[in-house]
């Protein structure tokens, strides 16, 4: 994505409300098409990684999908070296990460599948620091209060904010990117212009996460990352474990449908205990915690489906968790607003002159829906989950079992499967004929190597 020059007068001043990951990697792209960009943003902006008042999530693990971090590296050139300078690291998928799942450990080979490991704060530090880079792009700090619009209220010609000294000022703007995450206003505001309200399709999970941060042992491991998964529906509970910058490990525990984690320390090694295998509890039971336990809850998937909008106005676009919000278990959401800034930016390139809004919402649109097939369909093998469940439902469901399953203990299956969940291939490459085969002869006749289970880090590590 190299920077090219304005197109015209409809591109001079672009917008973008919120400078989260979503609104950042917005902004950088804007950056190539606008002649300025302002990226407006209610909170105080430190000078180095830390969490922000508007992002508490911040506290527990990030994953950052394969995909979204190659387009990262597009955007911001190097980004991963400065990363890695400042304490962040890389594990392959399969050597290095010990994966636990549907009652089984993933094999050791290599996948080529990248997980990048680091805390939210250093990322979002290192692409602020980066965009601040960029000539014209500025940063204001302010609460926006609504949009401005035409006499016709057929466009949306900026916003209105309350500025850092309490004056309520406009701000105009050929075009507002709504980046303000899962709290979005856009919806009120835009029925308060006589729009009609959008459709939301929403899948209630009742997640909850409880994080703790401790030093990183001294012993020598065959490990750098872990996850544990449940299997669905019996089971609720997982946990991770991953190194990020300063030494550290950062470890969260989830559970669905309100099986929350404890807040307190020994209710968080006892929860520990209670995952499907004990191997994570060994992990941290001697581990020095470096901080408290924190803890966060998410309600539901939520998906705002602006694209089915039969009148919208012009000047306006809608991204990240704003427009479409994740379970956070499955690790999508960072790269999910990557997909969203990848396909602002093509559609920017493809037409000169005014921005095409109708194909940016539905490309948009696009872009969340492999994230929100995996990450609903995972929940909805909860029976308690209440949902849309299509006829093919019972089917997808067994199949991706089965795929899981194999994936133990077949290299390519593993692979394909790695590649389908960090995005780099569509979710729907797991019923090409090479996996397929593998699973329905599985499926058909029971034929798996026996292989005794990965024993637990006690007793691996001495």
């Amino acid at each position: 994505m190299n920077r090219t020059e304005n197109t015209g007068a409809d591109r001079a001043h672009a917008v973008v409300v919120g400078g989260s990951i979503a609104g950042l990697l917005a902004a950088r792209v804007l950056s190539d098409h606008f002649g300025r960009v302002t990226v407006l943003e209610q909170d105080r902006l430190e000078s180095g990684p830390a969490v922000r008042k508007g992002t508490p999530q911040a506290q527990h693990i990030h994953g950052l999908l394969d995909r979204g971090a190659g387009i990262l590296e597009r955007l911001f050139p190097g980004i991963f070296q400065e990363i890695q300078a400042e304490g962040g690291s890389t594990a392959e998928l399969g050597p290095d990460v010990l994966f636990y799942q549907v009652g089984r450990w993933k094999p050791r080979t290599p996948t080529g599948v990248v997980n990048q490991l680091h805390s939210r704060p250093l990322l979002e530090w290192t692409i602020r620091r980066r965009l601040a880079a960029v000539q014209n792009v500025g940063t204001l700090r302010g609460t926006v209060l609504g949009f401005t619009a035409s006499a016709d209220r057929a466009r949306i010609t900026g916003v209105r904010l309350r500025t850092e000294s309490g004056e309520e000022v406009s701000e105009p703007a050929d075009l507002v990117v709504d980046a303000s995450g899962r709290g979005s206003r856009t919806p009120g505001w835009l029925e308060a212009l006589g729009y009609p309200r959008v459709e939301e399709n929403e899948i209630r999970v009742d997640v909850g996460y409880s994080t703790r941060v401790f030093h990183t042992p001294p012993r020598q491991r065959d490990w750098k990352f872990m996850l544990v998964l449940p299997q669905p529906p019996g089971q609720r509970q997982m946990g991770v474990i991953a190194p990020i910058e300063g030494n550290r490990w950062i470890v969260t525990l989830a559970g669905w449908l309100k099986d929350y984690p404890p807040a307190d320390g020994d209710g968080f090694l006892e929860h520990a205990r209670s995952l499907p295998v004990p191997d994570l509890y060994e992990a941290i039971r001697h581990a020095e915690p470096q901080g408290p336990v924190v803890t966060h809850r998410f309600p539901s998937n939520l998906r705002r489906r602006y694209e089915r909008m039969r009148r919208f106005p012009e000047g306006l676009a809608v991204v990240g968790d704003a427009q479409c919000s994740f379970n956070p278990v499955y690790g999508q959401g960072m790269t999910s607003a990557a997909l969203g800034a990848e396909a602002l930016d093509e559609c920017l390139r493809r037409q000169r002159g005014a921005v095409p809004l109708k194909r940016l919402r539905e490309r948009i649109a696009a872009a969340a829906d492999a994230p929100w097939d995996i990450s609903t369909g995972g929940d909805l093998c909860y029976p308690e989950v209440q949902g849309p469940r299509g006829a093919g439902h019972a089917f997808i469901s067994w199949y991706v079992t089965k795929v899981q399953e194999v994936s133990s203990w077949d290299p390519l299956v593993f692979t394909r499967f790695g590649q389908a969940t960090h995005l780099n291939r569509s979710p729907a490459s797991l019923f090409a004929p090479a996996v397929l085969g593998r699973v329905l002869s599985f499926a058909l006749f029971g034929k798996s190597p026996e292989k005794a289970p990965v024993p637990v880090l006690a007793q691996r590590e001495g």
